[in-house]
């Protein structure tokens, strides 16, 4: 169409792997940096971690990701996941105050904080993964059974999540690796504290060591200005409402966002995505014209 292009690039002698999806090619917002100035943000990418033989993008698609020198890229730290994907841990909402935006990123700390809360509150026993599903139309819950190894989908409670010590080693192991993308992203973005919000998240690490997500993961969000696409977590149930959804809620309305939890486990969950995996949004170009800017 007018004013539409594409670029195609095919490497000829790379095998491509999960961190080639564009998952794991993301935009900042306009930012600031040290007195540099990104009017159209920086590109992220997803990588292995450095001085490790972990998976990496194509080069060729790095390589011309590099030359976009405007959009300078920012590497991440993504192999820890299964898919690898950025979009499985950051995202970006828009605000109307001076900053423009949040950073938002998965949290299992602020899962555990959350669920301590309500084990206090004695809704320990409140149930997760409570809904009915669509798959074959046979299932009670919404996981199938055995959908992680070791897991009773069926009773999963706030105390059983809370006393499962693997499970918690897990997300110790989650939460630094996130951390370690925190302080990048603080320091190649200038973000501060303030600026980055914790939203609550569990993974799961399979037989590889990589991780998964533990319920739909609300991070990977479809952001359409004001209105939040979020996969709904089926998070434990608590005074007749899912506490995920309701922390989510009290964190980000108070921005002006409007949050509307979508179902996806049968159409994309269960295949290790989630509903940004199978929709895109049309956005509407920048005034500002990028070949006017001289990086």
């Amino acid at each position: 169409g007018p004013d539409f292009g594409y670029v195609h690039r095919e490497p000829l002698f790379e095998a491509v792997a999960s961190l080639d999806s564009f998952g794991n090619v993301e935009v900042s917002p306009p930012v600031s940096v040290a007195g540099k100035e990104y009017p159209l943000g920086r590109i992220l990418i997803g990588s292995s971690f450095p001085a490790s033989a972990g998976r990496r993008m194509t080069r060729l698609v790095r390589d011309f990701l590099y030359a976009q020198r405007v959009q300078a890229p920012v590497e991440l730290y993504s192999d820890w996941l299964a898919m690898g994907n950025i979009n499985e841990f950051v995202t970006f909402v828009p605000t109307s105050d001076k900053k423009r935006f949040r950073m938002l990123l998965a949290s299992p700390a602020a899962c555990y904080r959350l669920f301590r809360e309500k084990q206090k509150e004695g809704q320990g026993e409140a149930t997760m993964f409570k809904g009915k599903g669509t798959q074959a139309g046979t299932h009670g819950d919404i996981f199938p059974a055995g959908w992680y190894s070791g897991t009773d989908t069926k009773r999963v409670t706030i105390n059983k999540v809370l006393s499962n010590d693997i499970l918690a080693q897990q997300n110790q192991y989650v939460q630094r690796c996130i951390d370690w993308n925190r302080d990048i992203l603080k320091k190649e973005l200038g973000l501060l504290e303030e600026d980055i919000i914790d939203l609550p998240a569990l993974f799961k690490l399979d037989k590889q060591g990589k991780a998964i997500p533990y319920f739909p993961n609300m991070v990977t969000m479809i952001n359409l200005a004001r209105d939040l696409g979020i996969p709904k977590p089926f998070g434990p149930i608590a005074d007749g409402e899912c506490c995920l959804e309701r922390r989510i809620r009290a964190l980000l309305e108070p921005l002006g966002l409007r949050c509307c939890f979508l179902e996806d486990v049968a159409s994309y969950h269960g295949s290790l995505g989630e509903v940004r995996c199978g929709t895109s949004v049309q956005r509407r170009p920048f005034a500002f014209k990028w070949w006017h800017f001289t990086p």
